[in-house]
């Protein structure tokens, strides 16, 4: 199920920013110079439900005002910590398990994009490739 990258690394810690690049690029900042780029959907389930996604941001919904994902997204991951991380095989979906019943998804949907990259301790890049490849260097 999962790639030959371990990401156990980010067990244990905390999502403690989400910014937006815009118009497309999110980060998931994990700490100094560590974390994951996404240029591609994500969604936030808490419980098994979505409760924010990639897609909600700046939507109204007939709701007063927008939704703020980043918002959103930083005060669920707030109160949360990483308990496991898992990238699919085929398609590099990766899928992060948080505390208080979070489950992060990043969801790959191009056969020729960059979808997410992760920058981890040490200078280790992983990049999920177009067409479900990962890509992992030492800088």
């Amino acid at each position: 199920m999962t790639h030959a990258y371990d990401a156990s690394w980010m067990v244990g810690r905390r999502i403690e920013r989400v910014e937006l690049f815009e118009p497309s690029q999110w980060r998931f900042g994990l700490g100094a110079e560590i974390g994951i780029g996404v240029e591609c959907p994500w969604r936030l389930r808490k419980d098994g439900r979505i409760a924010i996604s990639s897609e909600d941001h700046m939507q109204k919904y007939g709701l007063p005002k927008p939704l703020d994902a980043v918002a959103v997204a930083g005060d669920l991951f707030a109160a949360s910590l990483i308990v496991r991380v898992d990238i699919c095989d085929g398609s590099t979906d990766l899928l992060i398990g948080l505390t208080g019943g979070l489950q992060f998804e990043v969801l790959p949907i191009s056969s020729g994009y960059e979808s997410w990259n992760i920058f981890g301790p040490s200078g280790i890049q992983v990049i999920a490739q177009g067409g479900g490849e990962l890509c992992v260097w030492n800088k």
